[in-house]
């Protein structure tokens, strides 16, 4: 039987009923900022940030004038609000502060191939930074626009071209602060990210094909520059590809962070991507000047199989000592947190297995750690 034919007005109906369901779950799972709402955190979650024993720490409230947290209606247990979390982070976590004179540091999260953790990676590092004290800004450089979504703003309703990096890219703005915005999560910003974005792989090289003297490369550090003073840790999120936009986030990046999976295709992919970018920098003047602090490779969506195991081993041999070692594993409360578009650190208590929130939480605190040390070696 012969397939019925497609019409434009068909395809334009399907576009129209698919937003109109995707922002029903959005209200519904994820309500979009303002009234997305930071978690609160129990007592026994503060205590381990901080490294402290939790009977210690009604006797640092008052010593150190800190937040003693709301009492949980119905029982003895106290929470803390994230602003409330964050203080006692500042004040007796071992975490790192800006050194008088310093700038904050710019983290690309890259990959070549889409589906491998990329977006969730970089939402909840940024998360994870501001809950060790650090302030996070993270911008949205995918079209698809999905870390935009996950920090509490509907791309389609609350973000015009205007409010993303286009502007700059234009020329029409000499930095990106006009686009900084804050978000439901305390010390956490965003530059958002829409399908507008897809027009900066036009202009970018349109512009260098025009005028010899424009090094596309350099747009985005350029507009960076101005927010290092402000921000501890600027994330950048970058769309699966590497292209022109990719290329300006690599060379405006202090370090390199690639998830990737150990399955082969993702395997082959990422090393297909370092191949195309080292040749892509020999056609690049003064390239060959630019360094990182880091450049590491981060497990992720991991299996206990023994695909996954073999192709371990392989990336260990291929990548040598860029390969992180922290393994974040193929979980299903990621699944669920992706499913109401929220992150881990969006649900500190288990709304699922808590075992298979503990799992998934533990590498992605240790790869927070990870960043928090790039930092102090970093400012150092």
């Amino acid at each position: 039987m012969p397939a019925n034919k497609v019409s434009m007005a068909q395809l334009v109906s399907l576009a129209t009923t698919a937003a109109d369901v995707l922002e029903q779950l959005r209200l519904k799972f994820a309500k979009p900022h303002p009234l997305k709402v930071a978690p609160r955190f129990a007592t026994t979650y503060v205590a381990e940030l901080c490294k402290l024993d939790k009977k210690q720490m009604r006797y640092l409230i008052d010593r150190h004038n800190l937040p003693p947290g709301t009492k949980v209606e119905g029982s003895k247990a106290k929470e803390f609000s994230l602003l409330e979390t964050i203080q006692w982070a500042r004040a007796l976590g071992d975490f790192p502060t800006r050194p008088e004179g310093k700038s904050g540091k710019v983290f690309c999260v890259c990959n070549y191939k889409g589906g491998v953790a990329k977006t969730t990676t970089t939402v909840g590092l940024g998360q994870a930074l501001t809950l060790r004290a650090q302030k996070v800004l993270i911008v949205d450089l995918d079209g698809q626009a999905t870390a935009t979504q996950l920090c509490g703003l509907s791309p389609e309703q609350h973000v015009q071209p205007h409010d993303t990096i286009m502007p700059l890219i234009a020329g029409d703005q000499p930095d990106l602060r006009y686009a900084v915005q804050p978000t439901y999560w305390e010390n956490l910003s965003l530059i958002p990210a829409s399908s507008a974005l897809l027009g900066a792989e036009f202009s970018l090289p349109a512009k260098a094909i025009s005028d010899r003297d424009f090094r596309f490369w350099e747009v985005l550090r350029k507009g960076l520059e101005p927010l290092l003073e402000e921000y501890d840790v600027i994330l950048l999120d970058t769309s699966p590809s590497l292209s022109h936009l990719v290329i300006s986030a690599m060379f405006a990046a202090d370090g390199l962070l690639m998830p990737c999976p150990p399955e082969s295709l993702d395997f082959a992919s990422s090393v297909q991507f370092w191949g195309i970018f080292s040749e892509l920098m020999r056609t690049l003047p003064d390239a060959d000047s630019k360094a990182f602090d880091f450049v590491s490779i981060v497990y992720t969506k991991v299996q206990s199989s023994d695909i996954s195991r073999l192709t371990k081993s392989w990336m260990k041999e291929a990548y040598g000592g860029y390969i992180n070692g922290i393994e974040i594993p193929d979980s299903a409360a990621a699944r669920l947190a992706s499913a109401q578009l929220k992150t881990i650190y969006d649900t500190p208590k288990p709304e699922g297995s808590a075992e298979a929130h503990r799992r998934y939480k533990e590498p992605s605190d240790r790869l927070a750690d990870f960043a928090i040390e790039q930092l102090e070696l970093g400012w150092s």
